[in-house]
């Protein structure tokens, strides 16, 4: 069954980018596109729409701004050329968050999960999420991805970020964002490589590029530590130092 869909972006070139990636795929039905909120929420007002591609930064009302005022949503995949509005989206229940330029394969990625959301009956396994850990066992978890299972290895982890219910989770090559609690995850990590620094940031040990008055700075990102976690991170790092 298709899922009709309409897209919203102030850009014409990237309006026609996603128009593009949707006809590519079979279970999508554009109905419509616009390039301002105002005239889609009247759209909907007569047209049954299942899914949402919405552009965030556009003038007049932005997409944050659409989304609060909107009752009985559709499914939202987010487009925008800046990630600081990820908390916020996933605040607002969206199925997924697109950084432009936007690949065909995390287009692909995102429709996948809004098919799978519409669809529940046709997964395996609802659980929220499945870590594993253990002298003998490989060093990974999986946690739950909006509607994917992630497997993730120990050794990609750079550090992992509180955003209040939700987990960031910076690896080596992507950020992962999963409902998940640091009491949990703290858990499943091996104590002797990863170190709570402050209430929202736990980091890898191995990861850390240097430690200045009280920032730990890893891959390019200084992250603060935190009063009550001073004493243990630098008791944690005494014996690895020469002088």
């Amino acid at each position: 069954m298709k899922i009709n869909c309409i897209a919203i972006d102030d850009e014409p070139l990237a309006l026609d980018k996603i128009k593009e990636y949707i006809k590519r795929i079979g279970y999508l039905n554009l109905l419509s596109v616009f390039d301002n909120a105002i005239d889609a929420m009247e759209y909907m007002k007569d047209n049954k729409v299942e899914l949402i591609f919405l552009d965030i930064q556009m003038e007049e009302l932005t997409g944050i701004q659409m989304l609060e005022t909107m009752q009985n949503k559709p499914k939202i995949v987010l487009t925008t050329a800046y990630d600081e509005y990820a908390l916020k989206g996933y605040e607002l229940d969206v199925c997924d968050y697109l950084l432009k330029p936007i690949s065909f394969k995390r287009f692909l990625h995102a429709c996948e999960k809004v098919y799978n959301a519409i669809h529940p009956e046709l997964q395996p396994d609802n659980a929220q999420v499945e870590l594993k850990h253990n002298e003998s066992a490989k060093d990974y978890f999986f946690v739950k991805n909006g509607n994917i299972t992630q497997k993730i290895d120990f050794g990609d982890i750079l550090f992992v970020e509180g955003m209040k219910d939700y987990l960031r989770i910076w690896t080596k090559n992507e950020k992962v964002m999963t409902l998940l609690s640091f009491k949990k995850l703290e858990d499943a990590l091996p104590s002797s490589e990863f170190i709570r620094i402050h209430k929202s940031y736990l980091i890898s040990l191995d990861k850390i590029d240097s430690i200045e008055k009280m920032h730990v700075k890893i891959s390019g990102e200084s992250l603060p530590i935190g009063e009550s976690y001073k004493r243990q991170f630098f008791d944690s790092i005494k014996g690895k130092k020469l002088n």
